[in-house]
């Protein structure tokens, strides 16, 4: 099967997940399998597909710093949503300790590339910071680039 059919496959089985729709999808570990070798491979799509369904028990059970993982791999290539669900955890303390200033530098990154979502939450935050933990933030976020 072909990098692509495969991807296309993933794609459809997850979307189903995600919304909701589960029958015969997560019987088959075929599907969990190619999405744990994409993810394995890099592809920053399924990781971060992977981490959603970490997250929400898609896949049977739960493991929130399996999935903190997976996102952070996806978001550090540049992947918004990824950053953006990275930012949520980071506010929230789910899967990872409660930090203001990262979820902020999280959500920030995926404003950058039109997170709508990502940018309402970055300025809610926004308001905690001090001037100086803001530029710190900015800082970091001069220098960040994505790994490839």
């Amino acid at each position: 099967m072909t990098k692509t059919r495969r991807w296309s496959m993933m794609v459809a089985a997850v979307t189903m997940l995600l919304c909701g729709w589960t029958p015969g999808v997560l019987a088959d570990p075929a599907s969990e399998y190619q999405l744990q070798a994409l993810a394995g491979e890099g592809d920053a799509n399924a990781q971060w597909m992977l981490g959603q369904a970490l997250l929400t028990g898609s896949l049977g059970t739960t493991d929130e710093g399996e999935a903190v993982r997976w996102f952070q791999l996806a978001a550090d290539q540049g992947h918004a949503l990824a950053q953006r669900d990275l930012g949520l955890l980071y506010e929230q303390g789910q899967g990872v300790t409660q930090d203001t200033l990262e979820a902020f530098f999280w959500y920030s990154l995926a404003s950058r590339q039109d997170s709508g979502r990502a940018r309402l939450r970055r300025d809610a935050l926004a308001a905690m910071l001090t001037p100086d933990q803001r530029e710190a933030i900015a800082a970091r976020l001069k220098g960040w680039r994505p790994r490839k």
